[in-house]
């Protein structure tokens, strides 16, 4: 190899090396983002270098980059104004930067696998560390655990993806082991959240593949004893919390709501409360004497209203609380418009997007996925990228 390929080759690798930070070290550290901003300079700086402006005047046509200039306009006004700001402005600066300096051909089918591969390792090992080699309570991990889930699924429905749409073997295998290790990571996490949105996500993918594959019935029955091998590969790693989980619920039909489930049914009884008191304005962080208001109107028990928490542990109430009804519509178009720009809507970068969106939605029932930085820069980045991918094959 001359050393003019040497040097594109270690050029390419320094522009992609805000994405292998994004799946891996970014988890690692409570400033991994801080860390990220710096490799995302360099990233744009060789991108620019190297493909001269033209990347930046073709990237800019994407109508979704402009949102994200939106977001961030959105972001550093509430600042400004000292107004509550549900958008990280750090993270937010990050992704607009990325997706304005990076060349979309870079991402091929090989370095999705490579990607997907380093995540799923990534996550084993953070859980692995925080589980058994330095045991600590999951709430205090460099990121909660649960959105930390969210992440594993994200890797888990890419990967499971590229698996039904792989035709060399090598691909297949890889792939394989990445769900494998993935799988693994996310029972380890004891997340129940993060099943309710994977299983449908990934279900939802197998059927739509096998129903334009004419496979639909013989897909059905390998599902099933795929299904039944995995419940029984991982019933003793998720033993305990199926334990827990059945004895909550019972405390809950026994009239006791201070329990895990219990709590986030308070948090979300009193944000229904509190959206019909404030609907338009909303709270923004001014939402704790409201609580304990709700709790000597016996709304909701004092343990709920003592825990003060941050959020409501549903993205889609605590947005309303927060931001308004208003905040909430915003969301929602949010969320949903990179449907609408997809422009090949069965394309392998549409059903990425679809996926995507549905765990991020279905992890929002129980979780609050965009109040953690690393899940908004990791969602708006796959966005962002399966979004411009399209005009280059995968």
């Amino acid at each position: 190899m001359n050393n003019n390929k040497l040097m594109g080759k270690l050029a390419d690798l320094l522009i992609l090396l805000p994405i292998f930070w994004t799946f891996t070290g970014l988890f690692h550290f409570h400033n991994g983002d801080k860390i990220l901003v710096v490799f995302t300079l360099i990233s744009a700086l060789i991108s620019a270098i190297k493909y001269n402006k033209t990347i930046i005047t073709d990237n800019l046509k994407s109508r979704y980059i402009w949102m994200t200039y939106g977001l961030l306009l959105i972001s550093i006004t509430a600042d400004a104004f000292g107004t509550y700001n549900p958008i990280n402005v750090r993270a937010i600066a990050i992704i607009c930067v990325l997706l304005t300096f990076f060349p979309y051909q870079l991402i091929t089918k090989n370095a999705l696998i490579i990607t997907t591969l380093l995540g799923s390792i990534n996550s084993l090992l953070f859980v692995y560390k925080f589980t058994f080699l330095n045991p600590i309570d999951r709430y205090s991990w460099p990121i909660n655990a649960i959105p930390f889930a969210t992440y594993i699924c994200f890797i888990t429905a890419i990967s499971f993806i590229l698996l039904l749409t792989s035709n060399t073997i090598k691909d297949k295998i890889t792939l394989i082991l990445t769900l494998v290790i993935s799988i693994i990571s996310l029972a380890l996490t004891e997340t129940r959240g993060a099943l309710v949105a994977l299983l449908p996500t990934l279900l939802a993918i197998y059927f739509y593949f096998s129903y334009h594959r004419k496979l639909l019935k013989r897909n059905i029955l390998i599902s099933i004893f795929i299904l039944g091998l995995t419940s029984v590969a991982l019933y003793p790693i998720i033993k305990e919390r199926i334990i827990q989980t059945h004895q909550e619920i019972t405390q809950i039909d026994d009239g006791n709501t201070n329990t895990s489930i219990g709590l986030r049914l308070n948090f979300w009884k009193a944000g229904f409360n509190l959206i019909e008191q404030s609907p338009f304005v909303g709270y923004g962080d001014d939402y704790y004497s409201q609580l304990n208001k709700l709790a000597k109107e016996k709304v909701i028990i004092q343990a709920a209203a003592n825990y003060k928490p941050p959020h409501f542990h549903n993205q889609f109430i605590d947005i309303a609380v927060k931001c308004g009804l208003f905040g909430l519509a915003f969301l929602l178009v949010m969320l949903f418009t990179p449907i609408i720009l997809v422009r090949n809507k069965s394309s392998l970068n549409a059903i990425n997007i679809y996926s995507l969106i549905s765990i991020l939605a279905l992890s929002g029932l129980t979780d609050v996925p965009f109040f953690h930085k690393q899940i908004f820069i990791i969602y708006f980045l796959c966005i962002g990228i399966f979004l411009n991918r399209e005009k280059f094959e995968l």
